[in-house]
């Protein structure tokens, strides 16, 4: 394959992949087996509420319109990709030009919502993404030119053996991590009591909340004696693992026996 034309494949690929996981991250919200997807339906409300919009159908419809566009993207990038594989530069250019600009909008609804709902942090992120987008466009129409030089192997192939053997390695590496690891992040918690009718439940790597539910469920099975009076969650400064990371902590008393 010429140079030009696996450069551009590297750009619509990526793309392409970009704004599909992203529709599917609507389609597959929350912690699932092997995805660890984000409840934007969660956090769009949360946008609106903060303006004083309560209603859920807010939300609703400006997720629904993001999604809308994602996929639109999505299915931009896709046709230029395969135009290009069947060998039709122009076509796959128009429609590279298309998706670029259709996102390159898109992120500019995005920081105008961050400035309107106060998300700095995610300001500077859309803010990057079309800088990036613009770059992307650039380097294509540069890749356009038509060379006769193509891609060789040649010296590469050691490098190449090298980098498979580590991947091999790195792979078996996190294969025998995750055989180990994995499970307890669907399985209840054990507590501890920490102070006299105050247990911590220090959560594992990717447990959901569904595992919050199961700890719960079974302390309250396992201490029938107790009552459990208040729930508390430690805050960011004590989760040494950030956000994947949970503290727990449940306060109890004995049950009275009148």
């Amino acid at each position: 394959m010429k140079e030009h034309k696996l450069m551009r494949s590297a750009i619509l690929l990526f793309w392409t992949l970009f704004w599909g996981l992203s529709v599917m991250d609507k389609i597959i919200p929350d912690v699932q087996h092997l995805w660890v997807g984000k409840d934007f339906f969660a956090l769009f409300v949360k946008f609106f509420a903060s303006l004083g919009l309560q209603d859920p159908l807010y939300a609703t419809i400006a997720l629904a319109g993001v999604s809308g566009l994602e996929a639109l993207n999505f299915t931009m990038y896709g046709a230029a990709l395969w135009a290009l594989m069947q060998g039709n530069g122009a076509k796959s250019e128009a429609w590279f030009f298309r998706g670029i600009f259709t996102s390159m909008g898109l992120f500019s609804l995005f920081s105008i919502a961050d400035q309107v709902f106060g998300d700095r942090f995610q300001l500077l992120e859309h803010g990057l993404f079309w800088v990036v987008l613009l770059c992307s466009w650039i380097l294509f129409k540069f890749f356009a030119s038509e060379t006769e030089r193509t891609l060789s192997l040649g010296a590469t192939k050691w490098a190449l053996v090298t980098g498979l053997c580590l991947t091999l390695a790195a792979t078996w590496s996190i294969r025998n991590f995750s055989q180990s690891t994995f499970d307890a992040g669907t399985k209840p918690v054990l507590g501890e009591e920490v102070v006299n009718g105050i247990w911590k439940f220090d959560f594992p790597f990717l447990a959901d909340k569904v595992v919050w539910e199961r700890t719960v469920n079974a302390f309250v099975e396992d201490h029938p004696e107790l009552e459990v009076t208040y729930i508390y969650t430690g805050p960011s400064e004590l989760n040494s693992k950030k956000k994947t990371h949970l503290l727990l902590y449940v306060f109890t008393q004995a049950k009275s026996t009148y």
